[in-house]
C-alpha cells in the first residue's frame, strides 16, 4: 500500500489495509449548524476565499447520460472549460466529465468560482442542448453545483485520484485510458494540457479556434516530481484494489462501447436520495478537521453579525473575508 508519510507529508494513511476505498472524511453543512441556525430565516452564507483549491461536481438533469461521451461532446467540453479557466484565471489541475455529471479539481486565485461556475455551465449547457437536441434544462435545478474546500496536499491528492479513477470506480471500464469521455488521465497529466477546436455549435467565429486547456500542479506542492510520483503511485494502488472490490462483488466492467451505445435519456438503476448533504470542506486528519470547523463556524457568526447590522441599515458595516453575494450582487463592503 501507498502511504503518504513516505513523500514528507502529513503522516496518515488514506484508508486501512487491505479494506476497501473509504468515501473521504468530508464535513457536511449540518454538521456545523447549532440547533438555533434552524431557526433563523437567513440561508447559510457561501464563503468564497481567493487561493482556495476545490474538488467541484456539477450534475445532469434527474441524473441522464447528457454527457454521455463522444468526440463532439469531449471536444465542447474541454473547449469551453479552457476558456472559462482563462477568462477567470482559474488553475484546473484534473478533469472527468462522466456521462451524468462531471469533475475538476481547480484552484480559484481570485476568489471568483461562482462567476467561473455559472459561465462555464451556461456554455456547456448551450452546446449540449445543440449537439444532443435537447430542449429541457441541462443541469440538476434547484440543486447547486458542489464546491468542496481542500485544505491540504493530502487532500488534493486523494480528491485527484478519486477523479481519475471515477470511471473504474463504478464499474463502466477497467482502467482510466479506456474512458472514452474526457478525462485527465496519468498521460494527459504528464503532457500538462488538453487542446479543443471550437464547436461547430453554440460559439460565433468571432470565438478562438483552438483553446489549450492547461493542467496545473496544485499550488501546494512545490515539488512537481514529487506531486506526479505521489499521484502516480497513489492511483495505481487504489486501482488494484477498486478491481479488486468489484471482484469480490461479482461485478464487471460495462466497456467503453457500451458506454457509447447508451441512450441520452438512460439513468443509472441505482436510486440517489434527494435529500442528501452537501460536503463543504474535505480533511482527513482530525486537527484538520478541528481547524476547518472552527474557520467555518467563525466565518458564519461574523456574517451573522453583520448582516443583522447591513439589515437594520449600517451599510458601512464590513462582511467577513470570504463574503460572495451580499458583496458581489448588493454592494456591502467585505474585510481585506
Amino acid at each position: 500500500m501507498f502511504e503518504l508519510c513516505n513523500l514528507n507529508l502529513p503522516m496518515f494513511e488514506l484508508r486501512q489495509p487491505g479494506g476497501r476505498e473509504p468515501e473521504p472524511s468530508h464535513v457536511r453543512i449540518e454538521a456545523t449548524r447549532r440547533w438555533s441556525d434552524r431557526h433563523l430565516s437567513m440561508s447559510l452564507p457561501r464563503r468564497v476565499l481567493p487561493n482556495t483549491t476545490y474538488l467541484v461536481t456539477r450534475r445532469c438533469l434527474g441524473r441522464r447520460f447528457l454527457l454521455r461521451p463522444d468526440d463532439a461532446l469531449n471536444n465542447a467540453f474541454a473547449y469551453c472549460l479552457g476558456l472559462a479557466a482563462k477568462k477567470h484565471g482559474v488553475e484546473v489541475h484534473a478533469v472527468g466529465a462522466m456521462s451524468n455529471h462531471y469533475h475538476l479539481v481547480l484552484t480559484d486565485p481570485e476568489g471568483v468560482l461562482p462567476d467561473f461556475m455559472g459561465w462555464l455551465n451556461r456554455q456547456l449547457a448551450m452546446c449540449i442542448k445543440r449537439l444532443r437536441g435537447w430542449e429541457e434544462v441541462v443541469w440538476e435545478p434547484n440543486v447547486p453545483y458542489s464546491a468542496v474546500e481542500l485544505s491540504g496536499p493530502t487532500e488534493v491528492l486523494d480528491k485527484v485520484a478519486y477523479v481519475l479513477l471515477n470511471p473504474v470506480s463504478a464499474g463502466l471500464v477497467r482502467s482510466p485510458e479506456r474512458w472514452p469521455g474526457a478525462l485527465s488521465t496519468l498521460d494527459v497529466l504528464r503532457r500538462a494540457t488538453m487542446a479543443a477546436k471550437r464547436p461547430a455549435v453554440w460559439f460565433k467565429d468571432t470565438a478562438p479556434k483552438e483553446v489549450s486547456l492547461a493542467l496545473t500542479v496544485p499550488r501546494c506542492f512545490e515539488d512537481q516530481a514529487l506531486y506526479r510520483g505521489a499521484l502516480e503511485a497513489l492511483v495505481k494502488s487504489r486501482l488494484v484494489e477498486v478491481r479488486a472490490e468489484l471482484c469480490r462483488q461479482g461485478r464487471g466492467f460495462l466497456g467503453a462501447n457500451r458506454v457509447r451505445k447508451t441512450k441520452i435519456t438512460d439513468q443509472p438503476a441505482t436510486q440517489k436520495s434527494r435529500f442528501g448533504r452537501n460536503p463543504i470542506f474535505s480533511a482527513l486528519t482530525r486537527p484538520a478537521w478541528l481547524a476547518a470547523v472552527k474557520a467555518l463556524r467563525a466565518f458564519r457568526k461574523a456574517y451573522r453579525v453583520a448582516y443583522e447590522a447591513w439589515r437594520s441599515g449600517e451599510r458601512d458595516v464590513e462582511f467577513p473575508l470570504g463574503t460572495w453575494w451580499v458583496v458581489r450582487c448588493a454592494g456591502a463592503a467585505a474585510a481585506t
